[in-house]
């Protein structure tokens, strides 16, 4: 049976992606998969749409034509498209089916949770064989919302691929803390009431968007950098994941999102060898105090409180688990194992 996954023109090109996506389409290659390039969108307004449209169909019209009866096909959703040009897939999807093609979808990203374009979801997802979910908390929402005749897989992790070591980073404090990722105030509002954060710690930060100091009481901003460059850059004693406007609690829709998805930080931080601290509700708190790989805080003043409690034996034990988990990720272990269920 032919091993096939959906990988987008700038994966092949080298260009800059998602880092998420282009490592999963990196571990399938490096394992014999064989790529089909589609295009993808870059959000350049209607007259791309109507481009994208053409090309959309053209692509996986090519897709239907070169894959075999019996074969086996990956696809990452959703599509690098825009969400109603990427409707054309369905119908070659569906013609796939009766080629009895496998259908493995691997989600990124779930508008269901975020109340959106649910239609378009439901009809790419109902032509699936097999799910793969973040997390066991997403793998029961799908199972509750219309998937349960589906084989519904966790991957508990993302996969965070790097080319080097981190092992000459510099390493900080257990109290220095690292946040990073996109600082927009619309997405981390929490990160520009950092100063409100009693106790002894210190946050650097590292992203695009910041438009706050760049030295507070407790915060240093430390630029921006490539995703494959972060992990040797990164300066801390612990990451932090957390979302919205709110110190108390990660709030609003991106915080809601949290209790439901894997967010890409948290592989960065373990493949850059830093312990994470992330929200207790979130769906990621339980693997990570499940594997002693960080903590879990209700609240962002609980953090130097629970910093100061904790032995330097169990920070070092806690930091030995986080290498061995690190280096799985940055080798692809995660997806890995998820095929081979």
């Amino acid at each position: 049976m032919g091993k096939y996954c959906v990988v987008e023109k700038n994966f092949i090109e080298n260009h800059a992606g998602s880092k998420a996506r282009n490592d999963i389409a990196d571990i399938l290659v490096k394992e014999g998969w064989e790529p089909l390039v589609v295009h993808h969108s870059e959000e350049k307004g209607t007259l791309d749409k109507i481009k994208m449209l053409f090309l959309t169909r053209n692509d996986w019209s090519k897709i239907y034509h070169k894959i075999p009866e019996h074969s086996e096909l990956l696809i990452q959703y959703p599509l690098a498209m825009y969400p109603k040009v990427s409707t054309v897939a369905i119908p070659f999807l569906k013609k796939m089916k009766r080629k009895n093609v496998k259908l493995t979808f691997l989600i990124h990203d779930l508008d269901s949770l975020r109340g959106v374009y649910t239609n378009g979801e439901r009809e790419f997802l109902s032509t699936a064989d097999v799910i793969i979910a973040h997390n066991p908390v997403m793998v029961e929402y799908l199972k509750q919302n219309g998937y349960s005749d589906k084989e519904i897989r966790s991957l508990n992790i993302f996969d965070y691929l790097t080319k080097g070591t981190v092992a000459g980073r510099k390493a900080g404090e257990k109290t220095e803390v690292v946040i990073a990722g996109n600082l927009k105030r619309e997405k981390a509002g929490y990160v520009y009431r950092l100063n409100e954060v009693e106790g002894e710690i210190q946050f650097r930060l590292y992203g695009p968007n910041y438009d706050g100091e760049t030295q507070g009481k407790n915060v240093k901003y430390c630029g921006q950098y490539k995703p494959e460059e972060l992990p040797e850059k990164l300066e801390g004693g612990f990451g932090l994941v957390w979302d919205g406007d709110d110190l108390g609690a990660c709030t609003g829709v991106f915080g809601e999102y949290m209790k439901y998805n894997n967010p890409h930080k948290t592989s960065l931080y373990l493949a850059s060898g830093l312990p994470v601290i992330i929200w207790e509700k979130a769906a990621m708190a339980k693997y990570i105090e499940k594997n002693n790989l960080g903590i879990a805080v209700r609240e962002m003043n609980e953090i130097p409180l629970k910093l100061k409690s904790l032995s330097e034996e169990d920070y070092r034990i806690m930091k030995s688990n986080v290498e061995i988990v690190g280096k799985q990720l940055c080798q692809g272990k995660m997806l890995l194992a998820v095929l081979g269920k």
